[in-house]
This record gives C-alpha cells, sequence and structure tokens, in this order.
C-alpha cells in the first residue's frame, strides 16, 4: 500500500500511459487508462456536478490535466436552470503545487466558477491509498477506508 496525492498520481499515469502510447506497449497503456479511470471516480460528483466526468486524455500529459463536466445551475426560485458545461485545467505552480483553472459559459452562475474551483481544489490535494493486487494485476484506489483484501479474488493486497 502507498499513499498518494491524487493530482500527482493523476499526473504520473497520464504520463506512462503517453510513454506506453509511443513505445507501442498496449497491455500496459490500457493498465495506466485503468489507473486513471480508478481515479476518476475519486473526483466530485454530486451537489450539481454531473457524475460523468471525464478526463480529457487527447489534451492532457503529466504536465496538465484537463477534466470535463457539466454543472446543473439552479435559478432564483431553486428550480435546475440549465446545464453548464466546464473544464478544470490543473498545472504545476512552484508556490502551491498546482494551479487550476476553471472555464466555461457561466454567465450569470460566476459564483459557480468559484465554487468549483473550490471543490476540485481540494478533491485533487487529497491523499488516497493504493492497493495491488497481484493475482487479478489490478489497481485499487481508495480515500478513507482500509482495503485488506482484494475485492474479486480475496488475496491480500500490497
Amino acid at each position: 500500500m502507498r499513499e498518494l496525492t491524487i493530482y500527482r498520481e493523476l499526473a504520473n499515469r497520464i504520463q506512462a500511459r503517453l510513454n506506453c502510447i509511443n513505445k507501442g506497449d498496449h497491455y500496459w497503456v490500457r493498465q495506466h487508462e485503468e489507473c486513471i479511470e480508478s481515479l476518476k471516480d475519486l473526483l466530485p460528483s454530486g451537489s450539481g456536478i454531473d457524475s460523468e466526468i471525464s478526463i480529457d486524455l487527447s489534451n492532457s500529459t503529466g504536465e496538465k490535466i484537463i477534466i470535463d463536466s457539466s454543472f446543473h445551475a439552479m435559478n432564483d426560485g431553486g428550480y435546475y436552470d440549465r446545464w453548464i458545461d466546464f473544464s478544470v485545467t490543473i498545472t504545476p505552480s512552484l508556490m502551491r503545487g498546482i494551479s487550476l483553472k476553471i472555464s466555461g459559459r457561466f454567465g450569470k452562475y460566476q459564483e459557480i466558477r468559484e465554487y468549483l474551483f473550490d471543490i476540485f481544489d481540494g478533491s485533487l490535494r487529497e491523499t488516497v491509498k493504493e492497493y495491488y493486487c497481484r493475482n487479478c494485476e489490478v489497481v485499487y484506489y481508495r480515500k478513507r477506508e482500509e482495503l485488506h483484501s482484494c475485492p474479486v479474488c480475496g488475496n491480500k493486497l500490497q
């Protein structure tokens, strides 16, 4: 078991995937994509944020990660008004570790941009535990709970 920061592990896996694509190693490309999907599932969803978050692997690198999603905005009457598509661009920062940019057509809902910044900044900086099952060759990430055995085969995890 290793403890990792979500944004660092995402950056490492995205860059490793690109390196494997350049080498033509399709097995490891898929392994890294599965880890990226598992990490993506730890990102915020609910409270207006669409559960269909995607990581733009065609434009992301180890130095820039792009996350796409939508937010369901409410009007002053408390009714859902419209969906706002947005992107979170994560880049390195010498002072803060990472820098986030939230882009989208927020119009009169500018406060949502600030909300999304706070939610994603906190989530990406969270520490996760990485577990590996030698038998299944699967990596699991968990935020809080301990994982002692593989959910698939029951073997002890490393």
